[in-house]
């Protein structure tokens, strides 16, 4: 690769404050530091399975809860990438994957496509995960989607442990990541789309 496809934003709200830093031709290395231990613990499962390095450094308000700090990570992360990426050229592009862990099954299907969409059929059993309210996670997923400008689609086929549910979600989607942001070295000028642009 000649290009570099490296990216590294800031988002500075009311409700949170972060610095993201991604290269997409890593090795997994990853340094994260977020008021949420159990989000460091997916996040590190993003670029460990992805193969993107990651830097993060978050504060937010989640004296109140969550809910910002952890939507605001998804939007912060997936601008990266998609910056990152720059014009596309090479990559494969699609992605399609189902992941066992333990009792649980999920699948993910990715479309680099610069046309952001989630679709999300998980229901998560309990309430909470980690300390964080399960309707969180749909946030971040779709904040990532929209930002990464990515088709993302996420179904939980079955499992009955949540921790297990939502942490097959982050590792299916980074193998996702990791296979359809892969550089065909022969197609490594042409953009995958017919249009001559994503």
């Amino acid at each position: 690769m000649n290009k570099q496809r490296k990216y590294e934003n800031f988002r500075k709200t009311s409700e949170t404050e972060i610095y993201c830093k991604v290269n997409i031709d890593g090795k997994g290395q990853n340094k994260i530091s977020t008021p949420i231990p159990f989000i460091d613990h997916m996040l590190e499962q993003i670029s460990k399975h992805s193969y993107i390095d990651l830097e993060v450094k978050c504060s937010g308000d989640v004296e109140i809860d969550a809910h910002h700090t952890v939507e605001d990570l998804g939007w912060c992360i997936g601008e990266a990438i998609n910056n990152a990426l720059l014009d596309k050229a090479g990559i494969n592009r699609f992605a399609s994957l189902s992941l066992p862990m333990d009792e649980t099954l999920t699948s993910c299907s990715l479309d680099v496509s610069g046309r952001p969409w989630l679709e999300w059929k998980v229901v998560l059993p309990n309430e909470k995960i980690g300390g964080v309210d399960s309707e969180i996670f749909q946030e971040f997923f779709r904040a990532f989607a929209q930002s990464a400008k990515m088709t993302i689609h996420i179904e939980n086929k079955y499992g009955n442990n949540a921790h297990h549910i939502i942490e097959s979600c982050f590792k299916v989607l980074a193998i996702c990541l990791r296979n359809s942001v892969y550089v065909i070295p022969k197609n490594k000028d042409i953009i995958p789309s017919t249009k001559g642009v994503i």
